[in-house]
């Protein structure tokens, strides 16, 4: 019962930092910019996820901006990600994938295309992803995306974290 109890209090945690919203999507698609992405009951916690399904390659997603804390230093991210017949395109970041960018205050990008938190292809089971990047010099917000980049086949994307460190 204590080590239990000790697991919780680690998840409760590991949750409190979240600045997404609604990263559980268990309240829809709310707090995010959809094109593309529907909500499924296919999930790795609670009721719900992100499902992106594309027949032909093309983007297709969901993402979420949010605001950079003044005097943050980095950004963990973490997800959950799983693929269904997903079959890339001709680069290795055309997949399914979890993906970052920076932008300043002005909306311009920085830092150009940081390596994606995670990417699937074929038949994955739900896999963690995790990664955390150095916040680039100006940098007011992060966007996070669950996105099909030029791929086919279905990825679903759950319980997505973001937290700033100082």
């Amino acid at each position: 019962m204590r080590i239990f109890l000790s697991v919780l209090g680690l998840a409760s945690l590991a949750l409190a930092g979240n600045a997404l919203q609604n990263g559980d999507f268990e309240k829809g698609l709310d707090g995010w910019t959809v094109w593309g992405a529907v909500v499924s009951p296919e999930h790795h916690g609670g009721k719900a996820s992100c499902m992106v399904h594309l027949a032909t390659p093309s983007w297709a997603g969901a993402s979420q901006i949010v605001e950079i804390p003044e005097g943050s230093t980095s950004a963990l991210v973490v997800g959950w990600l799983r693929s269904d017949s997903l079959r890339g395109g001709k680069e290795n970041w055309e997949r399914g994938r979890l993906s970052v960018e920076f932008f300043g205050a002005k909306g311009d990008s920085l830092g150009g295309y940081p390596p994606a938190v995670g990417q699937v292809r074929g038949h994955e089971p739900w896999t963690r992803m995790e990664r955390t990047y150095p916040l680039p010099k100006g940098a007011t917000t992060l966007k996070l995306g669950c996105e099909l980049g030029n791929a086919t086949g279905t990825l679903y994307c759950d319980d997505l974290a973001v937290e700033f460190l100082n």
